[in-house]
């Protein structure tokens, strides 16, 4: 039976084996294993006939090219049913009792999917809102198809056309990729943080004292995602650690960044120089307060929007239909029924005769911007007031904006 090269080790291995198969003597395997991956799924699955056929097909172009025997073939199937290679497991769509030779070497193949088609189009339809150039958009799909293989939901690429790509940061994959690189080495990065001008161009911020591209020294912890919006989380390089928990309830020692914004990020040769689980979930030192440590994650879907206060306990009523923004927009609520409508002094008709207590934990400013996002609808903060404060203004400062002159 025919066994992999042994000079094979790796996936890079593989797919230069694969390109440059139609100049050297057939690897039957390598063609078995390739057809599998590229043509095979679960619900498409090939005999040994089909894999003879498709193995003609693809390399008809190539004149030297003399397909494996059928018996060849199923000792090649054979082979990669108790055989991972690249940890792709191939599998019979049949019950699995009967041997292919009892069968007439007629059972169905497939390679199982590392992706399975929802997957793969839930990763899809993700990354085309993210702010990527689009060639290097299509590759990413392309190497998602690559990967699903026969799997893949779709063999033709979405066609890429929005107007917004004009303003995007062309180094977003290789930022992501050397932020990567550092966090798995705890080495520090520094770079440039732009915002957008008038004409939408991303521009870097200024350094106010020298009037230079400021440059941002970083201890890196994670990537996220919220709300569409991908962020850097982690601490400033050269800030200590506080020695106590006083709170800012603006910020915590913790920073944020919006990836497609980093520009000129550079690996330092220096070590991280306070790790990610210093802080505990508030951004506080974990040793001064014994609460969970931090996790980016948990971080990131504490925050109904990517604000970076600490949290407070926030109590609100809300109206019925009020609801299932709650549940969309905060992780864990705690929610509570109350007799009578939501407003005491609606006692009309048809105004339905319950609400709901919500208590929630959320930054400040977070909270505060959820509320006004929301504020005609049924919703008000009972506390704290410290937040009922700020609202207040901010209702002031609208009616002011808005009012008759």
């Amino acid at each position: 039976m025919t066994t992999p090269d042994d000079t094979i080790r790796s996936a890079d291995d593989w797919r230069s084996a694969l390109e440059i198969r139609d100049t050297r003597a057939a690897n039957p395997l390598m063609d078995v294993f390739a057809t599998l991956w590229r043509h095979s799924s679960d619900d498409h699955p090939l005999t040994p006939d089909d894999i003879i056929d498709l193995l003609e097909a693809d390399n008809r172009q190539n004149s030297f090219y003399k397909a494996p025997s059928k018996e060849t073939v199923v000792n090649q199937l054979q082979y990669l049913e108790y055989t991972r290679i690249l940890g792709r497991e191939v599998r019979r769509a049949d019950d699995g009792e009967t041997s292919a030779d009892e069968e007439g070497d007629d059972s169905r193949w497939y390679m199982a999917p590392v992706l399975s088609p929802s997957e793969v189009r839930l990763l899809e339809d993700s990354l085309m809102l993210s702010r990527i150039d689009p060639e290097e958009l299509q590759g990413v799909i392309s190497g998602l198809y690559q990967l699903a293989g026969g799997s893949a939901p779709s063999k033709n690429l979405p066609d890429i056309s929005i107007d917004g790509y004009e303003h995007i940061n062309g180094e977003f994959l290789a930022t992501i990729e050397k932020i990567t690189e550092a966090m798995n080495n705890q080495l520090a990065v520094d770079f440039s943080y732009c915002d957008y001008d008038e004409q939408g161009r991303l521009v870097k911020r200024l350094d106010r004292r020298t009037g230079k591209p400021r440059r941002y020294v970083f201890d890196p912890y994670n990537m996220v995602y919220k709300k569409g919006g991908y962020y850097l989380l982690g601490h400033f390089h050269n800030c200590p650690v506080p020695q106590n928990t006083d709170q800012n309830e603006n910020h915590t020692n913790l920073f944020c960044f919006a990836v497609n914004r980093i520009r000129d990020l550079r690996i330092t040769s220096t070590r991280i120089a306070v790790p990610a689980d210093t802080w505990d979930e508030n951004g506080l030192p974990r040793k001064l307060t014994g609460a969970p440590r931090f996790d980016a994650v948990a971080f990131a879907r504490q925050r109904p929007h990517m604000t970076m206060g600490t949290l407070v306990d926030v109590v609100m009523s809300i109206g019925p239909s009020v609801l299932t923004n709650v549940y969309e927009w905060f992780d864990n609520p705690e929610v509570e029924r109350v007799d009578g409508p939501f407003d005491p002094d609606d006692d009309h008709e048809g105004v339905q005769a319950f609400h709901y207590r919500v208590s929630v934990r959320s930054p400040k400013l977070g909270i505060i911007w959820w509320a006004l996002q929301y504020a005609l609808a049924d919703v008000r903060v009972e506390s704290p007031q410290s937040v009922r404060d700020e609202l207040l203004r901010a209702g002031l400062q609208l009616a002011r904006r808005y009012g008759d002159e």
